[in-house]
């Protein structure tokens, strides 16, 4: 823009009423000079308790600003913001089009380029105002005084309020330059709709960058600034085109455009809508990906590298403009939403929810939470607890090859099996669910009751509970406050729970997935995480995520439970969720009364979790009359989103075990149980017996009730 003192004018030669009125104005403006002139010194002497020179004054310390922090998925594409009370995206002034400034500058302080922070001419007109209206007004300030106003002194007017931000304009002009002061207000001016400065408005009423906007969107920002409310386009559409008039017409007397395009602007339609953004507010709603970007807000809220204290990192979150780089797969995320519709319409009964995670890293690719984050606020598969069925078999698998039995193994799945129970009214765990002497293959395929639960008293429950909490599973308990009010909290597995093996206790669905990825990964477990990398706005990189994983198991166990549950694919209870061409690996799991439903698999590429179930827990999953199990739908959903995910991949195989040992028959016995059937289906047991490991370090407790797989 052209300074005013740089553009032509036409003279004429002034009347005598001009001339009077001339003087009676410059009259009122050396009093307003007096008056600020007083003030300043007043103001100063004040502060020091004496006369104050220019060099005694210290910085005018504005606010930092509130600056809105981004989430990007794994592409780098903007998922959801994170802000407060003040949605602001800060942008540099050179990112900001000259004919936006122009424009802006020219409606609002066109003597900005010449002023010293206040002009008293501006400040006359308003006293003069201000005394016919009887009210104090924010008329006659300049930019530099709007800015201290946004920052410091506040909207509420008062004549000691309007004498203080004069004086601290005038010190605010000596330590900033006049594009550092017009950055500044460019970013702080509130536009209306909850945006604060010109990239958030831009956003807001044109859906495009402030770098993008022409003359009539410029005008449009322009006409908001004095009172956005009055002049809100959506609301007043015909207050905000009178304003914007009135700007147009200061554009043409100043000379920054011309009358046809002081016409094409007043032609241009006013917006009739406002943008929605995709936030991440404690009071905002979120767009597609919603239960992933809440995770991410909440891991941020407790992530070390934004601060020590919870409002430290509250305020780095939603006011410090950071950039969050996360592991989410929008093609992923859309695939999983699409596989959950798999599942008929319960009218709102059943919740169906999905996590994908890489095995190599433990990122989290994708999160299905529930039905929609409008329903439902909660997120089943990070903070639903659910019992998991028959799918805990797998860390007894793992438990038992990693102390030296083989797939070949035989144990007796006969069926009832009875344990002590010292809890028991009775004294007695019985179970059901089983069938004949066989190998731990084919024990894992018929899913067998009571073949896994002899099986983990003959590994040890203590073993099988460390092994789960190393690959990070935990559960909860409940317990009694000091308050008297009973409460839950989380805490590792225990191996006091005699059905530990069918899944009795509460976990995380992104847990088991995580726990199945390290049998993909060789053994080597890895948590799973949300973020790479968050940086503040101006790219320095604040914390960068590392996959230090831990070897849970060796590479020769992780391949031979992948071998056993790949088997289970083919032709075991997951033949729903064999895949067309990439192999996979997996098991079902169904809870005590058809209360949840499971599927946890994995290939080289992903391990997912597909949970099923009643946001109670308690409610029986029946679906167009007929009762569900873990080899029903939640293996098709898992089957439907692995096939999506996997059409562009190139199939990979799993690597081979190394061939094992000749299978030898695991013989369990209590003064119980047997071992076998009350009508044996069995009576012979080949190869050498082992009599087991070492009972478990503490001896069982109360069962709790679970189904199997």
């Amino acid at each position: 823009m052209v300074p005013p003192s740089q553009r032509g004018s036409s003279r004429s030669r002034p009347s005598p009423i001009l001339i009077v009125t001339r003087a009676a104005f410059a009259l009122a403006l050396g009093a307003v000079s007096i008056a600020v002139t007083m003030a300043l010194t007043w103001n100063l002497a004040s502060q020091s308790g004496q006369a104050a020179t220019t060099a005694d004054r210290g910085p005018v310390l504005l606010k930092p600003l509130a600056t809105r922090s981004i989430i990007f998925d794994r592409n780098g594409a903007e998922m959801a913001l994170l802000f407060a009370e003040q949605d602001r995206q800060e942008v540099p002034l050179s990112a900001v089009p000259e004919l936006v400034k122009d424009v802006i500058v020219t409606s609002e302080d066109a003597a900005f380029y010449d002023h010293n922070g206040i002009n008293l001419r501006s400040m006359a007109r308003a006293l003069h105002s201000d005394i016919d209206s009887g009210s104090v007004s924010q008329g006659g300030a300049t930019i530099t005084q709007q800015l201290i106003k946004n920052s410091i002194t506040g909207d509420h007017q008062t004549l000691d309020r309007k004498v203080r931000e004069a004086v601290l304009a005038l010190q605010l002009e000596e330590q900033m330059t006049k594009d550092e002061i017009l950055e500044r207000y460019l970013n702080t001016v509130y536009l209306g709709h909850g945006a604060y400065g010109v990239e958030a408005a831009s956003e807001t009423y044109f859906n495009r960058s402030v770098s993008d906007l022409g003359w009539a969107e410029a005008a449009m920002l322009a006409s908001l600034i004095p009172n956005p409310s009055r002049y809100d386009p959506i609301d007043k559409p015909e207050a905000a085109k009178e304003r914007r008039r009135i700007v147009v017409r200061r554009l043409l007397n100043e000379k920054v455009v011309d009358q046809a395009t002081a016409e094409e602007i007043n032609d241009t339609p006013v917006p009739e809508q406002v943008f929605e953004r995709s936030t991440a507010t404690a009071q905002a709603q979120l767009e597609g990906g919603s239960y992933f970007s809440e995770t991410v807000k909440q891991v941020l809220l407790d992530h070390p590298s934004l601060g020590a204290t919870a409002e430290e990192r509250y305020d780095a979150v939603f006011t410090g403009g950071l950039r969050v780089y996360t592991t989410y797969d929008p093609k992923a995320q859309q695939e999983a939403e699409d596989a959950v519709t798999k599942v008929p319409d319960s009218g709102g009964k059943f919740f169906t929810g999905v996590a994908a995670v890489a095995p190599d890293t433990g990122a989290v690719r994708a999160m299905v939470g529930g039905p929609d984050f409008e329903t439902s606020k909660v997120n089943y598969v990070t903070q639903g607890w659910r019992q998991p069925g028959s799918s805990f078999k797998f860390f007894v698998l793992m438990a038992a090859i990693e102390a030296g039995y083989v797939p070949n193994d035989t144990i007796s799945g006969a069926s009832p099996c009875r344990f002590p129970d010292p809890s028991s009214p009775k004294g007695v765990y019985t179970a059901t669910g089983g069938g004949k002497t066989a190998s731990l293959t084919s024990q894992t395929q018929s899913s067998s009751n009571c073949g896994y639960l002899r099986l983990g008293q003959t590994v040890g429950l203590d073993r099988v509970a460390d092994l789960a909490n190393r690959m990070g599973m935990s559960t909860i308990e409940s317990y009694t406050g000091d308050d008297g009010t009973s409460a839950i909290r989380e805490v590792p597995i225990p191996s006091d729970i005699l059905s530990l093996p069918l899944g009795s206790k509460e976990v995380h669905p992104v847990n088991m997935a995580a726990a199945y990825a390290a049998a993909a990964n060789d053994g080597v477990y890895n948590p799973p995480y949300y973020i790479d990398r968050i940086t503040d706005a101006k790219g320095k990189v604040l914390y960068e995520h590392r996959s230090e994983g831990t070897r849970v198991v060796s590479v020769e166990t992780a391949r031979l439970v992948t071998q056993v549950l790949a088997k289970n694919v083919t032709s075991g209870t997951g033949r729903k969720a064999r895949l067309d061409e990439q192999v996979s690996a997996g098991k079902t799991g169904t809870t005590q009364e058809n209360a949840d439903t499971w599927y946890v698999g994995y290939t080289p590429y992903l391990a997912t979790a597909v949970w099923l179930g009643s946001p109670t827990g308690r409610d029986k999953i029946v679906i167009k009359g007929r009762t569900a199990y873990g080899a029903d739908y939640t293996a098709i959903v898992w089957n439907a989103f692995n096939e999506a995910y996997h059409a562009e991949l190139t199939p990979l195989d799993f690597p081979e075990a190394e061939p094992t040992r000749k299978g030898k028959a695991i013989r369990y016995r209590n003064k119980l149980d047997s071992g076998v059937a009350r009508k044996p289906t069995t009576t012979t047991i080949p190869g050498q017996v082992i009599p087991g490991l070492p009972p478990a370090s503490t001896p069982p407790l109360a069962p709790e009730p679970a189904a199997g797989g």
